[in-house]
Order: structure tokens, then C-alpha cells, then sequence
């Protein structure tokens, strides 16, 4: 594995672009700001990138007007869904659905089995999602606002922690922070079976371009 950015990130992204992320600057007065960087895939270039450019990669278009209705920008997660249509998730479970003019389509708690789920990945006009206090990831029906799919929870250790999701066609990939895990779900006959494992905790993975990320406590790596 080669680490590419080091540990301390405030937020990462895939884009059309490659990955885009937010690192923290201290400045003078002892303050932090964020600032932005985008990394090439194929060059291993690293530009600087605008708030701007970081907001229209996260939230799609719209992202203005969306981004008055958030009360955070940096800690939610996101994804755009193939109507264009925008999905936001805290970790706290709040969810939010926005039309492609970034209007308030729904607003709610997710959750599973009285836990919060957290982070997203689009399935079509559905949405995957891990609820890392139940050992389970859930698929979610945004047009009839309701939980249709469980995998793991219970007795089952399908899951240990999972705290993000990647889907990639016919594949989610199941990040499970408690046992540094990336798990692998065929999401049309739902078999789950280990991709990789690591001595640390694994908080996110990404695929473009050929290449693949993960997103590990002490940095972010190119496997």
C-alpha cells in the first residue's frame, strides 16, 4: 500500500476528478480553516480546489441552495442519485432528499432497530446505507421513504462496526471500522464475503479510474 495524504482529514470524496478532500489549516491566530484539494488518479497530481468546486462535487448543481437548508456541510455524507435528485446523511441519522433544484423533497431520522444509520450509496432509485450500532447496513426506498432491505444485525457477524458504504455496479462494499474490515455484498443475491482486512480501523474505500483507496485511521492509501 502507498499512503498518499496523511491522517487529519476533515472530508473526502470521489468526483469525476478523482478524490477531492478537505484538510484542516491552522492559522495565525491559533484558528482552523479548511482547505481543499482534488488528487488526479492517473497522475497522482494534487491541485488546490476551491469551496465551491468542493460544494458542486458533494451536492450536485444545486448546491446552493441546498447547502442553506444544511446545517453542516463538512460532516455529512452525500450522494446524487441518477434523477440528479440528492441524498444527505449525518451521523446522527438525520436524512435529507432534495429534488435536482435543491427543494426539500424529505427531511427525517433513519433509523434502524432504534440506531442511527449513517453514510450512502446510490442503487438505482434506492439508497444503501450502514448503521454501525447494529452490525447491519439497510437499503432505503427513497420514494416510499422506508427500510426494504437488512443485511447482518441480530446474531449475525456478516458486519462488525460498519460505518460506511461503496456500491460499484452489482457490489457494495461494506467498511467495518471494528474489525478493519472491508466487507463485499453482491447486492443481487445479497452474499456477503471478506475483501480486505487491516491491522486498523478502516473508515472508507473508493474505486475509479482501476485504482483503489481506503481511508485508515493513520492516513488515506492507494492499495
Amino acid at each position: 500500500m502507498n499512503k498518499i495524504i496523511d491522517n487529519g482529514l476533515l472530508d473526502i470524496l470521489l468526483t469525476g476528478r478523482g478524490l477531492m478532500y478537505v484538510m484542516p489549516d491552522r492559522l495565525p491566530n491559533g484558528k482552523r480553516r479548511p482547505v481543499f484539494f482534488t488528487r488526479d488518479p492517473i497522475k497522482g497530481e494534487v491541485i488546490d480546489t476551491t469551496v465551491s468546486a468542493y460544494m458542486l462535487a458533494k451536492f450536485g448543481p444545486s448546491f446552493e441552495q441546498a447547502a442553506k437548508r444544511l446545517k453542516e456541510f463538512l460532516a455529512c455524507d452525500t450522494c446524487i442519485m441518477p434523477n440528479r435528485h440528492l441524498v444527505v446523511v449525518y451521523p446522527t441519522g438525520e436524512l435529507g432528499h432534495f429534488d435536482e433544484n435543491g427543494k426539500i423533497v424529505m427531511t427525517g431520522d433513519c433509523y434502524y432497530d432504534k440506531a442511527p444509520a449513517r453514510d450512502c450509496a446510490a442503487d438505482g432509485n434506492d439508497i444503501w446505507l450502514a448503521v454501525p450500532g447494529r452490525n447491519a447496513v439497510i437499503k432505503y426506498a427513497l420514494d416510499d421513504h422506508k427500510i426494504v432491505m437488512r443485511i447482518g444485525g441480530g446474531a449475525s457477524t456478516a458486519f462488525h462496526e460498519p460505518v460506511s458504504v461503496f456500491c460499484d455496479k452489482e457490489q457494495l462494499y461494506v467498511c467495518n471500522r471494528g474489525s478493519g474490515e472491508i466487507r463485499l455484498v453482491d447486492t443481487q443475491t445479497f452474499n456477503v464475503t471478506e475483501y480486505m482486512s487491516f491491522k486498523e480501523p478502516v473508515n472508507k474505500y473508493f474505486r475509479i479510474s482501476g485504482k483503489e483507496y481506503i481511508v485508515l485511521d493513520s492516513g488515506v492509501y492507494e492499495i
